[in-house]
């Protein structure tokens, strides 16, 4: 009996097989023991910073992303798992081969193993665009044909992706069988988000070389009505509601991350549990220094984000930089942090912050005395590179070890469907009339007022996303899909806020500083900029960009001769403008090219290169 025969026949091993299948799945950016890498996407989003210094992880996840003959080191945001792939494949095509298991069986476990599959599509079309599909199990000793398969567009990618999420959406139950797996319900998830992702790319994008990149734009509306049918059988069908447990909505949204118990609002979470040997170090690495471990405040939040929380009475929260800039003004910090939306104060520590029953301090220095507040605050929190908020989302008070968190990570949620229902319908001139009710839903949750009709604008359901969606996650990819990376990423001066307490007047001076910038990564031609040469290509020595944006990734060394089957993921740090061309050594045959876009800019792919073995 050979090893198919006895993993595929036995429920109990088909299960393990399969479940090993989910550990291994990337349904959130991580990586090691502890997880390190969760929520750096949102430094990527210039949401935050990444802190630490150059020896510590995870700002070497960041900084440090270096490339060899192996290929990526240091995945944060290359995806490229063609293995998943292959074992989703074998179960797939093998469990249908048993004559020992039921039909229920077979159906139900094939239909986890192709939503695992399609998630990891989704992962690397949404980095590279279109990629080969392959949906056989290519034999260890294949032909050159098999190995080395053709690109698929990105648009087959994407109705690769829709076809599947149909199918296996009426084989699945309406409930899981085990906590952590999926129902019909994270499929239909799915298949909201992987449709306004192609939705916009043909809104916002083009096609390019002869259609392998891109969407024709007239189909945007077919991919936006497939998102909106999804999400809204998710919204009317579902066994789902926003989450309201407590009255106060500072408390509701931030228990919404850590309430494992009664939590309607979560359709599909990766579980965590640190007795099974799978555990987190967020808490530990997010939670203010002075809370009980000293390796914390890794994860600054720029001026900006506050920014995209309007006050409760609903005037904006932008900060009038004419009256801030390079002055100190006295303000009260009841008005400038507790009244902004709630989902804010969840979302952020910021001065005067309650965490553990205790006071959160960011002052660098204190105007005459007060019981319980110290002279100044803790030193990671008034550095030269502290911005003076901490991302608090997700980070429970209540972790007895913070190293060792088993709180699970959302991966799907009511309240990105509703979202992505309203910029579906928003752009399908709202077919049903109720997409400002589902907005208004998200705002009364969390305290905010409602919305009229004439403020429902393109700008405001990106806002509103934002605030909803802070740090979980979606602000990069949304920028991507938008095409407004460039503009929102590129040669963009960050900010960041000192503070001094004035114990005598319980009032704040804030001085706003300037913080990171980005260094002109995104959108260049490299050689007619002078950061690369053709005789640096030819040599093999490629250095693309001497000082990246500490969120973006660090300068790549590489040598196409001595590889292999070199992986190269230029994610931002060589872009090539259209028509560039990219001087490969003669030696060396390049296999595959892949683009990615950023914007609707003439200046915006990013290259990905598959390479044989030097000739």
């Amino acid at each position: 009996m050979n090893f198919d025969q006895i993993v595929f026949d036995n429920p109990t091993l088909a299960d393990a097989f399969l479940f090993d299948l989910y550990d291994r799945a990337q349904f959130h950016i991580k990586s090691g023991n502890g997880n390190l890498n969760m929520g750096l996407i949102s430094s990527y989003g210039g949401e935050s910073r990444n802190y630490g210094v150059s020896w510590q992880a995870p700002y070497t996840q960041v900084m440090d992303v270096d490339y060899d003959a192996n290929g990526l080191v240091g995945k944060v945001l290359d995806y490229y798992d063609y293995g998943l792939i292959r074992e989703c494949n074998q179960i797939i095509s093998r469990l249908p081969l048993s004559s020992n298991l039921d039909q229920v069986f077979i159906d139900t476990r094939t239909s986890e193993a192709r939503f695992i599959r399609a998630f990891a599509y989704f992962e690397m079309v949404k980095r590279f665009g279109g990629i080969p599909l392959i949906t056989d199990v290519i034999p260890i000793q294949g032909s050159q044909d098999d190995l080395f398969r053709a690109r698929n567009s990105e648009r087959e990618i994407y109705n690769f992706i829709w076809s599947e999420m149909d199918i296996i959406s009426e084989l699945l139950p309406n409930s899981p069988e085990a906590d952590g797996t999926i129902d019909k319900w994270p499929a239909l998830a799915l298949k909201s988000r992987a449709m306004l992702y192609a939705a916009s790319i043909a809104n916002f994008g083009r096609e390019q070389l002869d259609g392998l990149l891109g969407f024709p734009q007239a189909d945007a509306n077919i991919y936006y009505q497939a998102s909106l049918d999804a999400s809204n059988e998710i919204i009317k069908s579902g066994p789902f509601s926003l989450y309201r447990e407590s009255i106060d909505p500072v408390e509701n949204f931030g228990d919404l991350f850590i309430d494992e118990d009664v939590n309607s609002e979560v359709i599909f979470k990766e579980k965590y549990d640190y007795d099974a040997q799978k555990s987190h170090q967020w808490d530990a690495l997010a939670q203010p220094s002075g809370f009980g471990f000293n390796w914390s405040s890794n994860y600054p939040v720029y001026l900006e984000t506050l920014e995209q929380f309007d006050f409760m009475d609903g005037t904006t929260g932008k900060v009038d930089r004419a009256y801030w800039y390079d002055n100190a003004r006295s303000v009260d910090p009841n008005w400038f942090f507790e009244d902004r939306d709630p989902r804010m104060r969840a979302s952020i520590f910021y001065p005067g912050a309650s965490f553990k029953n205790e006071t959160v301090f960011f002052h660098r220095s204190m105007i005459g005395t007060q019981e319980g507040w110290p002279n100044a605050g803790p030193s990671k929190h008034t550095g030269s590179l502290a911005t003076g908020l901490l991302i608090r989302k997700r980070t429970d008070p209540s972790t007895p070890d913070a190293t060792r968190s088993s709180t699970d990570f959302i991966i799907f949620r009511l309240g990105e469907i509703l979202l992505n229902y309203v910029e579906s319908a928003y752009y399908l001139n709202d077919p049903n009339a109720d997409m400002l009710t589902q907005i208004n839903d998200l705002r009364d949750r969390s305290g905010m007022p409602n919305l009229i009709s004439s403020e429902l604008t393109e700008e405001k359901i990106r806002q509103e996303r934002r605030c909803e969606l802070a740090f979980e996650e979606h602000v990069f990819w949304d920028l991507r899909r938008w095409r407004i990376a460039v503009e929102e990423l590129n040669n963009v001066q960050k900010h960041r806020l000192h503070y001094d307490y004035n114990a005598n007047t319980g009032t704040y001076t804030i001085e706003i500083a300037d913080g990171d910038v980005g260094q002109g990564i995104i959108g260049f031609d490299p050689i007619q900029n002078g950061q690369l040469s053709k005789e640096e290509i030819d040599g093999g020595s490629v250095n693309c960009n001497p000082t990246p944006w500490p969120y973006l990734p660090s300068p790549l060394t590489i040598n196409p001769k001595s590889s292999i089957f070199l992986f190269i993921f230029f994610h931002t740090s060589c872009v090539f403008a259209p028509g560039t061309k990219f001087l490969m050594p003669s030696s060396v045959a390049c296999h595959k090219i892949s683009f990615v876009l950023l914007s609707s800019s003439d200046t915006v792919p990013i290259v990905k290169f598959l390479s044989k073995s030097q000739k």
